[in-house]
């Protein structure tokens, strides 16, 4: 069987051997189905299925053992093809590079555009997600590049971590709060206070936590979202604060919020990371090296 005819059959079984819908999910006459099985089964000698006036009942063992052969084979071949998609991409000149959302928009839209124009023969996959699943991702080498919030938990021996912008978490909240009139706050001022701040898939969502547990707060996080538009209306008319990254202050409109920094603040370090090589494609050099010079220099 050819890798068609294992798909074939794959769907013949999880039809429940009913050759009628199995034809019509993937589009071919039930003859057609039926002879590329009767054809197998008299080419290599033996029975895939047991039958019932002449119906299709059940799989054989060989029927049983060919069909878990089937599924692995499939899963290769499906990995093989994106492989090959992927080699494609880089030999054309594209680089695919993970970046949350935040620090695409904050940190890499004006890099990106003249990035862009500089180098035009050079193409961007811009891969959007949190943090957790853009790490899964780069660790599968379904990325080149990923950007990455401190802890990354990547092995210093494989991949190249670079520090392309330092800041903090801080706590947002509405001007007439209780806590905006302080310099600077302390994690216990926040205690009694309901939060907001990024949901699960956000490394900074354990960082909020792991510091409520080392000041030993009972705060409660009541809002979570992927969205710091929402966190920050949350705080409009509550009580609510919403621990975010600082940089976001870019975009907020200072009559609507106060920003305060924490006594012992977390850290929001953003960093470039790579696979460790013997040899880097130009492309790959072209934009690691324009990345780096980007953001070791002042920003605007």
């Amino acid at each position: 069987m050819d890798i068609t005819q294992l798909n074939y059959f794959i769907n013949i079984v999880e039809c429940g051997c009913n050759l009628s819908l199995a034809a019509k999910k993937i589009h071919i006459s039930q003859s057609a189905l039926s002879q590329m099985i009767t054809n197998f089964e008299k080419e290599e000698e033996l029975n895939l299925f047991y039958r019932k006036n002449g119906r299709l009942e059940e799989l054989t063992p060989s029927g049983t053992m060919l069909y878990r052969y089937a599924l692995d084979m499939l899963k290769l071949h499906g990995e093989m093809k994106g492989m090959l998609r992927k080699e494609s991409s880089k030999q054309k000149g594209t680089i695919r590079i993970g970046l949350p959302s935040l620090i695409l928009r904050v940190l890499f839209s004006k890099f990106f555009s003249k990035f862009i124009v500089e180098n035009p023969e050079i193409k961007i996959e811009i891969v959007e997600d949190g943090s957790h699943e853009l790490r899964r991702m780069f660790l599968q080498k379904d990325l080149d590049y990923v950007v990455l919030i401190e802890p990354t938990n990547l092995d210093p021996k494989s991949f190249e971590e670079h520090v392309i912008q330092i800041d903090e978490m801080t706590a947002f909240m509405s001007p007439t709060h209780p806590l905006g009139k302080k310099n600077k706050i302390n994690w216990k001022d926040i205690n009694e206070y309901p939060i907001a701040t990024f949901n699960e898939s956000f490394v900074t969502n354990d960082l909020v936590k792991t510091a409520f547990k080392e000041n030993q707060l009972n705060a409660e996080i009541i809002f979570t979202s992927s969205s710091w538009d929402f966190l920050i209306e949350t705080t409009r008319h509550s009580d609510t604060i919403a621990i975010l990254p600082s940089p976001i202050r870019r975009y907020l409109s200072s009559d609507e919020y106060v920003e305060k920094s924490f006594k012992n603040p977390i850290p929001f370090n953003v960093l470039l990371c790579r696979p460790i090589k013997n040899n880097y494609s130009a492309v790959e050099t072209a934009l690691h090296e324009s990345v780096l010079s980007y953001f070791y220099q002042p920003m605007e």
